[in-house]
């Protein structure tokens, strides 16, 4: 209490005395501040006309533990920096009692957090890859991963199941030959991707798996969709679907029994694309987080 009282009356008395007139570090500094961001981004640009702008500056407050008060002088900003078509924004600390008043560097970018698309897509073009290798009788393939989506399990067991599973829409292309496969990865299976070529939806046709499952595809979306617009009256239109071939290592055939599906949900002024995920062996159909939602 009495150190508290002692730094009130530090201050009292400094401003009776007419102290209190000391300029603020933030105008006082600003000069040198603008000086180092400039010439930091003159130097990473390559460029001396650069354009400088403080998006924002504050005081640095320091603590008072020696029961005088203690002016502030620090202060930092916040400086928009462009030229030569290129632009940054630094973060500059100064100090007017430093022998370098001020120093700039970039702003910390905060990434998203990885997803488990993110973690397994490595896997995911290898299987592209792979099979691009084998249909097309060509070593030289690239891959490029069009659209990917971390599929979110059903909560139903009060236990939080994190997700285990993604869908990837990847191209391949090599030797004058192209084409895009659809790609279901789980992290819990020993053969962790496997891939479907695209089946273009059609009215005519010998029947594959992904035609049966197709009901229930679309129902997930319907769902997934009424949920996330807070809409009943919601449309569906399926772009794309695979029946996914299964890695046949056993010696014996094991038939397809998954399926992967592009599905587009519209309604009430929203519309968003859906990679689903049917299992026919579980008799169930998943949707990941929409690729977009858009408003009309």
């Amino acid at each position: 209490m009495k150190k508290a009282l002692a730094i009130s009356a530090a201050v009292v008395f400094a401003l009776l005395c007419g102290c209190a007139s000391k300029p603020l570090p933030v105008e006082e500094l600003k000069s040198d501040a603008v000086k180092a961001a400039h010439q930091r981004g003159a130097s990473e640009f390559g460029c001396e006309p650069v354009t400088i702008q403080i998006l924002r500056q504050e005081i640095v407050e320091e603590p008072q533990e020696t029961g005088w008060y203690d002016y502030p002088h620090k202060a930092a900003y916040t400086v928009d920096v462009s030229g030569c078509g290129k632009r940054t924004t630094y973060s500059v600390a100064c100090d007017d009692r430093a022998s370098k008043p001020c120093t700039a560097s970039p702003v910390p970018v905060i990434s998203a957090p990885r997803q488990l698309a993110d973690v397994m897509r490595p896997d995911a073009l290898k299987a592209a890859h792979q099979r691009g290798n084998t249909e097309f009788g060509c070593e030289a393939v690239t891959t490029q991963v069009l659209q990917q989506q971390t599929i979110q399990e059903p909560q139903g067991s009060g236990w939080y199941d994190p997700p285990y599973r993604a869908a990837y829409t990847v191209n391949v292309s090599g030797c004058g030959q192209r084409t895009t496969y659809l790609v279901a990865c789980n992290e819990r299976k020993k053969d962790r991707c496997v891939t479907g070529a695209f089946q273009e939806v059609t009215e005519h046709g010998p029947p594959q798996l992904a035609d049966k499952l197709l009901p229930d595809a679309v129902r997930t979306a319907q769902q997934h969709g009424t949920t996330e617009f807070g809409c009943e009256a919601v449309t569906t239109q399926v772009l794309r679907q695979a029946t996914i071939q299964e890695a046949q290592g056993t010696g014996w055939y094991d038939p397809p029994y998954r399926a992967v599906y592009s599905i587009v949900v519209s309604g009430c002024g929203k519309h968003a694309q859906y990679a689903v995920a049917c299992n026919h062996r579980k008799r169930s159909c998943v949707a990941g987080e929409s690729l977009n939602t858009e408003d009309e």
